[in-house]
């Protein structure tokens, strides 16, 4: 869906979730998952919130910030892992908001309770793919724009030219293999790497 390149920070935060709410459909109101990260919270709200006028007080000055509420319909919830040095002390799940919706969403899924294991899966499969993430290695990027544009190809490659097993459908015709993007409907065929470089998906970032 998004990716931003650095540090996490507020702002980085703010950026990735922000650069997520626009590629939805307007009006689409998401189930997120993630970890305890303080900044994610206030992003989402800041991304996805309704904003409402503050009242007036009368008094003089500079006016009042706009109010901004959680909207209804969507859901929210953390995976927060506590360690002690490098041992895990335990997992805690916390709905921020939407239990009844979240609830709902994680049947649809397949799950029986709040989890990242989808993006974390991810991150593995995008470090042995793409050697400038890997944690000691000499392959790093040294220009961060470059880190960027190598991360963009390689969420496309991921995502439009290898085919998922766990995407596989089956019928009368036999079985049908689908990448992430013909399951999404943004194509209908598996892409190759010359259909994939004579036509760039762009991620939006300089």
């Amino acid at each position: 869906m998004s990716l931003v390149v650095g540090k996490r920070t507020q702002e980085q935060t703010q950026e990735l979730v922000s650069d997520t709410q626009s590629r939805l459909r307007k009006g689409h109101l998401p189930a997120l998952f993630s970890d305890g990260y303080d900044g994610y919270e206030p992003a989402i709200l800041e991304a996805f919130g309704h904003r409402y006028p503050a009242p007036r007080t009368g008094l003089k000055g500079r006016p009042s910030l706009d109010i901004i509420r959680w909207p209804q319909g969507l859901a929210y919830g953390q995976v927060i892992k506590s360690a002690k040095g490098q041992l895990s002390e335990g997992i805690h799940l916390k709905v921020i908001r939407g239990k009844a919706h979240l609830e709902h969403i994680l049947s649809l899924l397949g799950y029986q309770k709040i989890n990242t294991s989808s993006v974390e899966r991810l991150n593995g499969t995008t470090r042995l793919r793409n050697q400038r993430k890997v944690r000691k290695t000499l392959a790093f990027s040294k220009p961060h724009l470059y880190h960027g544009w190598i991360s963009w190809l390689s969420v496309v490659q991921y995502n439009f030219c290898r085919a998922h097993g766990s995407l596989r459908i089956k019928d009368e015709s036999g079985v049908h293999h689908r990448t992430p993007a013909m399951a999404s409907g943004l194509t209908d065929r598996i892409w190759s790497t010359r259909d994939w470089l004579l036509s760039p998906v762009l991620g939006g970032q300089g």
